[in-house]
């Protein structure tokens, strides 16, 4: 039988409500002031089989973070019910314990600033130590720079901020010590988990805007029984240590621009178009730990990076409409930015050894055009938002039945791909090209959320078991009919709003909410 209840810990007693055991941290608030439910991370892989449970057993970080954003995101589409907020502070908190280490799992730089290592999942990844009571379930001191959420971070202290009441400090778990821990110490972790990620992509990316799927981060304290101590966990980024370590899981390469990489262009200019200001500049430290005051990086200038790549490596000037697709429906041309057969340049480096993964495949092209929500000063703003239709011009849906799909063609297009983990990644990239990803207000109620339901026949082609029942598990979450609304939407609302004069505040609009899908089906 399965402990209950189960979260991201292993299966016995108390591993996912006690802060003590293993694996570290809290990934379950299992009581509620309203008498709700458990809340918090789940295991990263379902439906679970019993009879080979340690295949299943642990949270998956990046999907926690997309899964309660959208919780984040329904809660202010509801009202914010008091119940259902509830609900999504305990699960901003068992993330908070679980996937980033919370309150205890840190490391001090010289200047006594805490750095929060975003996690893996609640049983490895960041900081979790190789050896001791609280050691890593895999390779230690590994990290992936894709799994980094700056904006979801950022959205969930500021949920915080708005309503936290006295007796949430209830579901907080303890410090090691016994003392109690506070929400002033789980904002300034989310704050901090910001700039530390921010200080690993900056070692671990090129000035094309190539990103290494895996790195390494690692800071030892003297024992294992520490969990925080000095330490510089970028020191020897992307090597793990000193002696040129690496790792990697998932199949994908270590310091490689590849499939868990690729989501790290969408992911920053999720924290541009939400947070513009609070990303600008962040503070980099040198590998010693040291403020260095040269160092220019945000999420801006990470998305420049792409700009420039496409608008100076590209066979075509994606400006000028029209221009990419003369005598061709294929997107050869803007290839050319990243296609090692078209001699790219710049996609590997010091922070990205090895070369990338093909851009071919739909998962590595679409996250990338994502890029130029963000101005780029020698690039006009009308020319950005040509460049923007060119590549949602990319895929032709003339032949796709917008009612139902099962009874019209496939989108054609060489990379306009139907199954889940390639739809998924142009849908959240298309959503953000087409400003449907906005700034929640600090007090509003939207009037109408939109659900889009997945075909029982899609099933297969998203990768979830046969007779899967999808009825309430994806209200919300749309992937084929939505990638078919937004790439045809962009160009319509492109032209409808001044090219990124939208305010800072804002909320999702008449558009579903959209996560990152993980094999947890």
């Amino acid at each position: 039988d399965l402990a209950q209840p189960f979260g991201g810990g292993e299966n016995k007693s108390e591993s996912a409500t006690k802060a003590d055991t293993w694996p570290y941290g809290i990934s379950t608030v299992e009581w509620s002031h309203h008498k709700l439910a458990p809340a918090g991370v789940p295991a990263w892989k379902f439906p679970i089989n019993n009879s080979e449970i340690l295949g299943y057993e642990g949270s998956a970080a990046d999907g926690d973070q997309d899964a309660i954003l959208g919780m984040v995101y329904t809660s202010q589409a509801l009202g914010n019910p008091s119940d259902f907020v509830d609900t999504v502070v305990r699960s901003i908190i068992s993330f908070a314990s679980a996937d980033l280490g919370f309150p205890d799992l840190y490391r001090t730089l010289p200047g006594g600033e805490k750095v929060f290592v975003p996690k893996l999942g609640s049983m490895w990844g960041g900081l979790t130590p190789p050896h001791g009571k609280y050691k890593t379930s895999q390779q230690a001191w590994c990290y992936s720079p894709g799994y980094f959420a700056p904006a979801h971070y950022r959205t969930f202290r500021d949920f915080l901020k708005r309503h936290w009441r006295k007796n949430f400090k209830d579901y907080l778990p303890p410090h090691l010590d016994g003392s109690k821990s506070t929400l002033k110490e789980m904002l300034e972790a989310f704050d901090s988990a910001v700039v530390a990620g921010y200080n690993i992509m900056y070692y671990s990316s090129c000035s094309s805007g190539t990103v290494s799927n895996w790195v390494g981060v690692e800071a030892p304290c003297e024992h294992d029984s520490q969990l925080h101590c000095p330490g510089v966990p970028w020191k020897h980024t992307p090597y793990v240590g000193s002696e040129g370590g690496t790792c990697a899981q998932s199949g994908t390469r270590f310091g490689a621009f590849g499939a868990d990489a690729s989501r790290s262009a969408w992911r920053m200019a999720m924290d541009y178009v939400l947070y513009r200001e609070e990303s600008h500049d962040v503070t980099i430290y040198d590998r010693h730990g040291q403020v260095d005051a040269e160092a220019k990086f945000g999420a801006q200038r990470f998305l420049n990076r792409i700009v420039v790549q496409y608008s100076t490596s590209t066979a075509c000037d994606g400006g000028e409409p029209g221009a990419c697709f003369i005598n061709t429906t294929s997107p050869y041309r803007l290839a050319n930015a990243y296609d090692l057969k078209f001699n790219a340049t710049n996609t590997t480096c010091e922070g990205v050894p090895n070369e990338p993964e093909s851009w071919w495949a739909g998962f590595m092209a679409y996250p990338t055009f994502t890029a130029f929500v963000a101005p780029y000063d020698e690039i006009g703003a009308e020319q950005m938002t040509n460049w923007m239709d060119t590549f949602a011009s990319i895929c032709n849906f003339s032949e796709v039945n917008l009612q139902d799909f099962t009874k019209g063609k496939k989108p054609k297009g060489n990379i306009c791909l139907t199954s889940y983990f390639e739809a998924s990644q142009a849908v959240i990239a298309t959503m953000i090209m087409a400003d449907n990803i906005r700034q929640i207000p600090d007090s509003h109620v939207l009037d109408h959320v939109e659900k889009i339901t997945i075909l029982k026949d899609e099933v297969v082609d998203l990768g979830l078991p046969t007779g899967t029942n999808l009825a309430g598990t994806v209200q919300v979450l749309g992937a084929l009919a939505a990638v078919i609304a937004f790439i045809g939407g962009v160009k319509r609302r492109r032209h409808q709003h001044n090219y990124r004069e939208l305010a800072p505040g804002g909320v999702i609009g008449e558009s579903p909410l959209v996560t990152d899908f993980r094999d947890q089906a």
